[in-house]
Parts: C-alpha cells; sequence; structure tokens
C-alpha cells in the first residue's frame, strides 16, 4: 500500500497524512469491507509522478455510470483508462464518459471493447484522446471494408502509433492510399504488417520515407518489390523506425555481400538474424565481420560457421573477433556447445556485447 502511495507522490514531496486516509477510507475504493488494493494500483498507475489525487475526483470516476457493467465498476474498461492516463494525472470523468459513449465506439448498442483496446494501445502514457480526433479516425473512408471499420488496419495503425499518441487521420489516410502500397488496386496488407513492424510504438512514418524506400532499386527482383528482401529488413528494423533508403542501398550493394554478382542472400540472412530488432547495421560492421581472419575456410567466408555465430548471437548484434574465436574454439572442443556462463550472458534480454568485456576474458575463461 505504501507503495502505491510512494508512486503516486513519486517526485511531487510528502503527502498530507489526512489526504491519505480520506482517500484510502473512499466508499468507492472498498470490497467486501476492505480496501481494495487492484483498484488503487490503477489509480497509483495513472497518478504516478503527478501528486496525490482530490478524493472527490476518484469517487466521481469510479462511480461514472459509463464505467459499470451489471451494477459494478466495469474493471476492464479501467484498466483501458488507466493505459491511456499512465503517468498523466488524474483525467476528467466528463472527457472518460464523452469518451466511452462515443457512437463510433459502440457495436450493437455496446460499447465495443476490442476498439477501446486498440484506442488505449495508441494512447498508452500520452494521455486522453480528444473524442473528435478517434472518431473522425475510425469515420475514414481508407479504414472501412464491406461498409465496416476495418479492424485489421486499425490494428496495424495502433501497433505503428503504439504509445505515441494519436496520429492525425490525413496521415493515416496518405499512407494507406500510398501507390506503392497497393496491389491489384487494393492496399497490400503483408507490405503494411512489413511497414507497421518497422515502426511499431516508433510513430507514424511518412509517406515520402514509405514510397522512397519500396522503390529501391537494389530492393526490386524481376521489376518488383523483392518481398523477401524487405523481410530482411523489416526483421532488423522491427521496433527500431524507419532506416535511410540510403543505408539499404549500400549494405544491400556491399562487394562483401554479393556472390556470383548477385546478393547473397543466405549471408544476409546470418545478418538479419544478428541484428533483429537492433536497428541498421553500418556496411563497414558488416564488412569487417565477413572479413574476419576466424572466419574464413580455404580463403573464403565459412558460410557455415557464420550461421552457427548468427544463431548464437542472434538479436545480440555483431560479435567482435575475440567472441568469435572463443565461439569457433567453443564449437570445435564441446560439440556445439558454449561454456555455461557465456551461454546465458547471451540468452539475457539485456545483454550487449561489451568489446572491453571479452576482450578482458582471461584464456581460462575463453576455453
Amino acid at each position: 500500500m505504501l507503495s502505491s502511495i510512494s508512486s503516486i507522490c513519486h517526485g511531487k514531496g510528502f503527502p498530507k497524512a489526512g489526504d491519505v486516509d480520506t482517500l484510502l477510507k473512499l466508499p468507492s475504493l472498498q470490497k467486501d469491507g476492505q480496501l481494495d488494493r487492484q483498484l488503487l494500483s490503477s489509480i497509483s498507475s495513472i497518478c504516478h509522478g503527478k501528486g496525490f489525487p482530490k478524493a472527490g475526483d476518484v469517487d466521481t470516476l469510479l462511480k461514472l455510470p459509463s464505467l459499470q457493467k451489471d451494477g459494478q465498476l466495469d474493471r476492464q474498461l479501467l484498466s483501458s483508462i488507466s493505459s491511456m492516463m499512465s503517468s498523466r494525472g488524474f483525467p476528467k470523468a466528463g472527457d472518460v464518459d464523452t469518451l466511452l459513449k462515443l457512437p463510433s465506439l459502440q457495436k450493437d448498442g455496446q460499447l465495443d471493447r476490442q476498439l477501446l483496446s486498440s484506442i488505449s494501445s495508441i494512447c498508452n502514457g500520452k494521455g486522453f484522446p480528444k473524442a473528435g480526433d478517434v472518431d473522425t479516425l475510425l469515420k475514414l473512408p481508407s479504414l472501412q471494408k464491406d461498409g465496416q471499420l476495418d479492424r485489421q488496419l486499425l490494428s496495424s495503425i495502433s501497433s505503428i502509433c503504439h504509445g505515441k499518441g494519436f496520429p492525425k487521420a490525413g496521415d493515416v489516410d496518405t499512407l494507406l492510399k500510398l501507390p506503392s502500397l497497393q496491389k491489384d488496386g487494393q492496399l497490400d496488407r503483408q507490405l503494411l504488417s512489413s511497414i507497421s513492424s518497422i515502426c511499431h510504438g516508433k510513430g507514424f512514418p511518412k509517406a515520402g520515407d514509405v514510397d522512397t524506400l519500396l522503390k529501391l532499386p537494389s530492393l526490386q527482383k524481376d521489376g518488383q518489390l523483392d518481398r523477401q528482401l524487405l523481410s530482411s529488413i523489416s526483421s532488423m528494423m522491427s521496433s527500431r523506425g524507419f532506416p535511410k533508403a540510403g543505408d539499404v542501398d549500400t549494405l544491400l550493394k556491399l562487394p562483401s555481400l554479393q556472390k556470383d554478382g548477385q546478393l547473397d542472400r543466405q549471408l544476409l540472412s546470418s545478418i538479419s538474424s544478428m541484428m533483429s530488432s537492433r536497428g541498421f547495421p553500418k556496411a563497414g560492421d558488416v564488412d569487417t565481420l565477413l572479413k574476419l581472419p576466424s572466419l574464413q575456410k580455404d580463403g573464403q567466408l565459412d558460410r557455415q560457421l557464420l550461421s552457427s555465430i548468427a544463431s548464437i548471437c542472434h538479436g545480440k548484434g555483431f560479435p567482435n573477433e575475440t567472441l568469435v574465436s572463443l565461439i569457433v574454439e567453443s564449437i570445435g572442443l564441446n560439440n556445439l556447445e558454449l561454456p555455461e556462463y557465456i551461454h546465458e550472458l547471451l540468452s539475457s534480454e539485456t545483454f550487449d556485447f561489451d568489446e572491453n568485456f571479452w576482450d578482458s576474458l582471461s584464456i581460462d575463461e575463453r576455453l
């Protein structure tokens, strides 16, 4: 309980004991004669670092008719409200009521919770959207299919804008109508999915940047966009934002990535695996890795070895020569098994390669 109070008042100074007591004894915060800690947690999330809310404001919100279901507070709805208002301070009950009663958010005479969840995802921690902006987006002709809102499209938009706030309806419309995103006269959903993956949580991309990337000559094959290549780019850039077309072009034309005069897709796949969700690598770093002496065999790059390295380093970035040598030694000595402590490090989601760390390994540790 003290933790919830601490979260509310983080950086705002000490609350008045009377205010704390009044809030904790609020009838609308009680359940079965005791303080409802789950409700207090939702209030704490909304008010994190914003100071103590007025007990009257809390009471008004929790008693809002549009937040009730079967005569009780609808916790699922409150969770969506809490998500949007996380660390933003207490919302006005009137604003909550207006949003929940928006005609475009209704289905069969009731609030469409799936739609509200998408809106909540977009506005996570960014505050309450204007009801008019929500209504305009949901009624956008380019977001409709067979006379109804296309939820699959809205899901892609929601993914792109997660936690970045509400997009402008005009920007959404421009992107969805982009000629390079069309196929057989219709929006190419597979392409939009790749764009959505790249931009997840990074906000809406500029239509011009999308168009430039999709028309890049080095991304074409037989006069059409090479979707397999785009998928590799998308894997590296997942949730990292849109790459510069020039950087993509430079990488795909790198001489060390070519074989028989064409891009070597197997090599690109290994690079993509190591850089998964880490952003676009510098062409020079790729070149350095592919030319490492410990990765060569009979005067050529050992592709099978690189594939093993890529599998071990998936999503961890590029290893330096020390780590590559260590892995090569370990593969030879331990039948494709790395020393346990190294495996644990590489398995950690928060681990990043630290050149100084690997260079400081003793010979005994390396073996």
